[in-house]
């Protein structure tokens, strides 16, 4: 299964007008040979390669390195910014790609697990062929091949869902251990795209990932959206409550958690009589951290069903993440954000422990739910990287 696009003839031709220009120009590697054999196999016969690259631990970075090193970019920090992105990739890609060999066999043959796999090995020989970046004109093309990984992983998390969903059918391994699994895919998933983001916005490729967020304004704007899903029945009263605070995030983490949230909670607040119920709103903020609180009284969760909720098993819940080919879990997919995909509470809180921030649930069976999210703003925690 070849799910990665091979590279375009525009990056490759320009990548040869531009080595006869300069002979240290970037070289663009060829797609592995496993590529289109329909088989991830042979990388396992590779691991000398890949041990290299897992004997060095990744190295980690704070939300406020990150901004600053934004603030004060010039020549030479971007392009020191990119041969760290080009040395740091491969090793977290090689971490990775080590947990799916440690998977039992019958789960890293599943289509979709495999498929995954494939991916990962073909950014991992990508990137890790890449020399020295030492020109502006290099990292140009760099971004480009940024920028194609980032396009082909859109698969990612759809096809993790659907393979998590097969395995646990096949009941070859616990869904405890399934679930940790894809956590820390999905952790690493995020810190890949945070570093590849963040150099694109230093070479102007995109907007800045991280702005200064108002509390006030990521729930108006999340309420909004909750409001214009198309419900039946009597929507809830959402009041609102505390004092707004701004801080400097990462935007897309923090409003997709918010949305899951309300989403959920108006979901189950909806009424079939005309008497509202309430979701209650409320935030506040400390020294070190910006706290969101919401509530309702959609009538609570069992305690089967509560036991549950950051897993990613139950085929009900994954259902329709069969309609779905790419998820980039943000806000910006409106359309597929009305469809339940049953991985917005799990993903929720990777996102929240990313910078080190946390997603608490307590639910009262009968009367309703209440969550707590807490965002750090001081921005000196390290990514959670963790295995």
């Amino acid at each position: 299964m070849n799910l990665i696009k091979p590279y375009t003839t525009k990056i490759v031709s320009r990548a040869s007008s531009t080595l006869a220009a300069c002979p240290q120009t970037l070289h663009v590697p060829p797609s592995p040979p496993w590529g289109n054999t329909g088989s991830t196999r042979q990388p396992f016969y590779m691991n000398k390669t890949l041990d290299d690259y897992i004997s060095q631990s990744p190295t980690s970075l704070t939300l406020r390195q990150l901004i600053f090193y934004e603030r004060h970019i010039n020549t030479e920090r971007l392009l020191k910014s990119a041969n760290y992105v080009r040395t740091e990739l491969p090793i977290r890609i090689a971490h990775r790609i080590r947990e799916f060999q440690k998977l039992p066999y019958i789960l890293g043959t599943n289509p979709y697990i495999e498929g995954v796999y494939e991916l990962y090995w073909q950014a991992f020989e990508r990137i890790r062929k890449i020399p020295p970046i030492e020109t502006r004109q290099e990292n140009e093309i760099f971004c480009e091949i940024l920028q194609e990984s980032l396009d082909a992983h859109l698969v990612v998390i759809p096809q993790l869902a659907k393979g998590i969903v097969e395995c646990e059918q096949q009941q070859v391994m616990s869904m405890e251990k399934l679930d940790g699994f894809m956590d820390a895919t999905l952790r690493s998933r995020i810190s890949r795209r945070v570093l590849t983001e963040h150099h694109l916005v230093l070479s102007d490729k995109r907007k800045s990932i991280f702005n200064v967020c108002s509390s006030h304004n990521v729930l108006t704007k999340c309420i909004h959206l909750v409001n214009a899903s198309q419900h039946e029945g009597t929507a809830p009263k959402i009041t609102l409550n505390g004092t707004d605070t701004e801080f400097q995030y990462v935007s897309d983490h923090v409003e997709y958690i918010v949305y899951q949230l309300l989403s959920n909670a108006f979901r189950h607040s909806i009424s079939s009589t005309d008497q509202p119920r309430e979701i209650k709103v409320t935030t506040c903020s400390n020294e070190k951290d910006v706290l969101f609180r919401i509530s309702d009284q959609g009538g609570g969760m069992c305690k089967k069903e509560f036991a549950n909720i950051w897993s990613y098993g139950n085929f009900k819940r994954f259902g329709n993440m069969q309609k779905v080919q790419q998820l980039e879990a943000k806000l910006n997919e409106h359309e597929l954000l009305r469809i339940r995909l049953g991985i917005g509470l799990p993903m929720s809180k990777v996102y929240a422990g990313y910078f080190g921030g946390s997603l608490e649930l307590y639910t009262m069976e009968g009367y309703g739910t209440d969550a707590y999210v807490r965002i750090p703003r001081l921005g000196n925690t390290n990514e959670n990287l963790d295995d």
